[in-house]
């Protein structure tokens, strides 16, 4: 009797367990899939986002800073102009102690702008190399201004 009530719908108990079994795992593996299918999808559409936030970042960091590199270069022009239109013995000392305090501020401000780019592992490489040619001409034009107040025999000699 036990043997009939083991065996109903034609099959062994044991078969028609085992062939549930399958079925629930072939039903759960489906459903695992579609789930994983749907969760990719979701975080590639969260991904570009935040690829598309970086770059935009990026973009503004690198407008700002040619702009102020297109200010410094301008500014710097603009004083070359004022003096080569001044005559030679009219140059206001206080003037050039202005500017070069000035510029010595801007030249601090760009070092430490610098030391903090270097520092920040997300700063592009491009970025950081327009700004060490920014801070390099701020350094020049400083240069040029310590040279018109000290006069030649001031600096160091070359090829000495």
């Amino acid at each position: 009797m036990l043997a009939k009530e083991a065996q109903t719908d034609g099959l062994p108990i044991e078969d028609r367990v085992a062939k549930n079994v399958r079925d629930l795992e072939s039903w759960y593996a489906s459903e695992l899939e579609r789930r994983l299918a749907s969760l990719t999808e979701v975080l590639n559409t969260q991904l570009q986002a935040q690829v598309q936030e970086v770059r935009e970042q990026y973009t503004l960091q690198a407008a700002a800073l040619q702009l102020r590199a297109q200010e410094a270069q301008a500014h710097a022009q603009a004083n070359a102009q004022a003096h080569a239109q001044a005559p030679a013995g009219a140059t206001d000392s206080n003037r050039l102690f202005e500017e070069i305090k000035k510029i010595e501020g801007i030249a601090q401000k760009c070092s430490l702008e610098l030391e903090r780019m270097v520092a920040d592992d997300t700063v592009n490489l491009g970025v950081l190399l327009q700004m060490r040619n920014q801070q390099l001409e701020v350094r020049a034009y400083l240069r040029g201004l310590k040279f018109c107040v000290e006069g030649p025999s001031a600096g160091p000699a070359i090829g000495h």
